[in-house]
């Protein structure tokens, strides 16, 4: 015969594996909806009516060379620095944050992270240059990382995406 102490032990065990597996899911959707809500507030930016002007803008810099780049949009023109050098760190932040592992380029990616593969396509040699002459190797590294995520994932939802992005670095070297 099973007795009330064995009985009333069972019962506190139940409730305390329930409570457990509770606090577990509680803690799993939570930290979803935080990640979730960081990309959002992170993005919202980038996806404003100013933010999606300041990226039309940098699309459309033309330079014939590094030293040219440096003219047109260097220190000497503090509004246009302004603009290609905040898109640039706001990709470099969520680099930052999917190497730290605080969001998934997943939900960056669903948030709209797309912009910053053929921006690092049209910027990679005015990157790599800075990083040569001025700033140093890991120079915008965790934006460079963004944009690999990005493609990685957008070639994984549309392989035919690879045929564009050739098309699309042909029209750069023409520029």
């Amino acid at each position: 015969m099973v007795d009330i102490q064995t009985v009333s032990i069972a019962v506190a065990s139940a409730g305390v594996l329930a409570a457990a597996i509770y606090y577990m899911l509680t803690l799993r959707y939570n930290v979803k909806a935080r990640q979730m809500e960081l990309c959002r507030l992170i993005t919202s930016d980038l996806g404003s009516e100013q933010g999606c002007q300041r990226y039309a803008m940098m699309m459309n810099m033309e330079w014939k060379d590094y030293e040219d780049f440096r003219e047109k949009y260097g220190y000497s023109n503090p509004e246009m620095f302004s603009k290609w050098v905040s898109e640039w760190l706001g990709w470099e932040n969520m680099g930052a944050l999917i190497r730290s592992k605080v969001v998934t380029a997943e939900n960056l990616y669903a948030t709209g992270g797309v912009g910053p593969i053929l921006a690092w396509e049209k910027f990679k040699d005015i990157i790599q240059r800075q990083r040569d002459v001025t700033w140093g190797r890991d120079h915008l590294s965790n934006a460079e990382f963004f944009a690999q995520e990005m493609l990685k994932i957008k070639l994984r939802n549309d392989p035919s995406f690879k045929d564009k992005l050739e098309a699309y670095r042909k029209t750069l070297k023409h520029e």
